[in-house]
């Protein structure tokens, strides 16, 4: 990420550094019309004064996550981000603790860490409950949700539009020939589920594809032990899977059916995690870059400590890494613009 200096913001405005040093710090010599307009500019580019700086050192982050997407090792997403963003923190003196978010009891345990941390501010890494959002619609710390959007709250989202994404990795399927494609996602779980799904029916059903009930396994399949239930008769030529964890254990259920990835069946997945490149073959998978997911999210978390103003809404930038999944068509053109 560029840093934002004096110099940047001067070039905006066409004048001095010393004219804009005087507008953020409050000294004579500027007009008020114009310190405004640099004032709130340097605001919307995250620049922050010495000053700012210092009073956003020292301070006590909490991390919430639910523990079984942390703990478990193929579950490298939320890992991946939140050692980012301790490093964030470490960069300036803060201290970023992680607390699990578990199956019982969980707004009691909240409010529990809340209260002995003591936090400044509060970071939570995916889908949260309803109880947990309206507990926090209710305090005055900052808190920042990475990896998830709700429109009924008017918090601080950094996310990825999942229903776009989706729409353009079933896109790219298509564009390498594909015309029968599979969905493998349980659209009850979680909203970013239901939104991958939801933008590949749209992509589907657009350029007049069929959507087979049979070829939506609407189950979470990471979480199965059994590896041979996969009661499909007539396969699809392509799964679009909704994360890493899901699309390794479909490579051996398919392995269990004698189907080959991708000579028989393709398969592309979301998240982007170091899963992709151990499985044979590599899996090819779209999400964002976890360390820009993490400086964002920090950099949102300064803005709402040193501000009262507006909560923002953040779409992050999502990355397709092809890989060696995908049975590629000689013919096939990719509309894939690495963006979400």
């Amino acid at each position: 990420m560029k840093k934002i200096t004096l110099q940047a913001i001067a070039d905006h405005f066409g004048i001095s550094k010393v004219a804009v040093h005087k507008a953020l710090t409050e000294q004579k010599g500027v007009s008020d019309a114009l310190r405004k307009k640099i004032q709130d500019y340097a605001k919307m580019i995250g620049y922050k004064t010495k000053i700012q700086i210092k009073e956003m050192r020292n301070k006590r982050f909490l991390f919430f996550v639910n523990q079984d997407f942390f703990l478990t090792l193929s579950e490298q997403y939320y890992s991946t981000i939140f050692y980012f963003l301790s490093a964030e923190c470490n960069k300036s003196n803060n201290l970023l603790q992680i607390a699990y978010l578990e199956h019982e009891a969980t707004l009691e345990k909240v409010k529990a860490a809340i209260s002995m941390y003591k936090p400044d501010g509060i970071f939570f890494a995916g889908e949260i409950r309803e109880d947990i959002m309206h507990y926090i619609d209710r305090i005055t710390i900052p808190t920042i949700f990475i990896d998830y959007f709700s429109p009924l709250y008017d918090f601080n989202f950094v996310y990825v539009d999942n229903y776009h994404l989706s729409y353009q990795l079933t896109k790219y399927l298509i564009d390498q020939g594909h015309k029968k494609i599979g969905f493998v996602g349980n659209i009850h779980k979680t909203s970013a589920i239901a939104d991958r799904y939801f933008g590949f029916y749209k992509a589907m059903v657009e350029n007049e594809l069929p959507v087979h009930p049979e070829w939506h396994i609407n189950v979470n399949i990471e979480k199965r032990n059994d590896m041979t239930d996969l009661s499909i008769k007539n396969y699809p030529t392509a799964f679009l899977c909704h994360c890493d964890a899901a699309a390794r254990w479909l490579y051996t259920a398919l392995a269990t059916k004698n189907l080959s990835v991708p000579k028989d069946i393709s398969i592309i997945s979301f998240d982007n995690t170091p899963l992709c490149d151990t499985l044979i073959p590599k899996l090819t998978s779209a999400g964002p870059k976890k360390e820009t997911y993490a400086k964002r999210a920090f950099s949102l978390m300064m803005n709402a400590l040193s501000s009262s103003g507006k909560p923002q809404q953040i779409k992050i930038n999502a990355e397709l890494i092809e890989r060696d999944s995908i049975m590629k068509n000689d013919s096939s053109i990719s509309s894939f613009n690495q963006k979400s």
